[in-house]
């Protein structure tokens, strides 16, 4: 698919398909993490802010790709969008414990067993964050995508020109 092709597509919608993509690695790895290493007596939270930490990167490479363009200096792109991921960071990192301090997937499974008529769940069986993920990423999705408008469309004239500016334009053929 041509970058062209990509800017005919809406910023938002592009931001929002973006945030679907990155959100669904996200929790993945986040998940993964938590199955991995919450049975070594790391917290939920801990495990949350490293995960994250290592994920900027990851998140700025495909926003620039999807999103915003790539930027002329792509180091400097990632350090002006790194406090957007730090702050995001620190809200997930805060809002994860709290979280799972008060046994929040565990709330919402006995809801929703005490919804539909089924067994309520075992709570000695550790399975992960899901439920606490979704509302993390809600949250921190939202604070992300009002920071990264701001910071990316403030140095939009900073971006490498796209294929689509190189194409010949027909009016000035003539």
């Amino acid at each position: 698919m041509k970058q062209s092709s990509l800017n005919q597509i809406s910023q938002t919608v592009r931001f929002f398909a973006n945030g679907f993509l990155s959100q669904f690695l996200f929790m993945a790895g986040y998940n993964l993490s938590v199955l991995h290493f919450e049975h070594l007596g790391y917290a939920a939270s801990t495990i949350y802010a490293v995960f994250y930490m290592l994920y900027i990167p990851v998140g700025h490479f495909l926003g620039c790709i999807f999103v915003f363009g790539w930027p002329e200096n792509y180091i400097s792109s990632l350090l002006s969008n790194a406090p957007v991921g730090l702050t995001a960071m620190a809200i997930g990192s805060m809002l994860t414990g709290f979280l799972s301090r008060i046994e929040f997937d565990i709330m919402v499974e006995s809801w929703m067993a005490y919804q539909f008529g089924t067994d309520p769940p075992n709570k000695s069986e550790d399975d992960g964050e899901f439920y606490a993920s979704l509302v993390v990423m809600v949250v921190t999705g939202v604070w992300t995508y009002l920071l990264s408008t701001y910071v990316n469309s403030a140095g939009a004239d900073k971006k490498v020109a796209s294929a689509s500016s190189y194409e010949k334009d027909p009016g000035k053929e003539l």
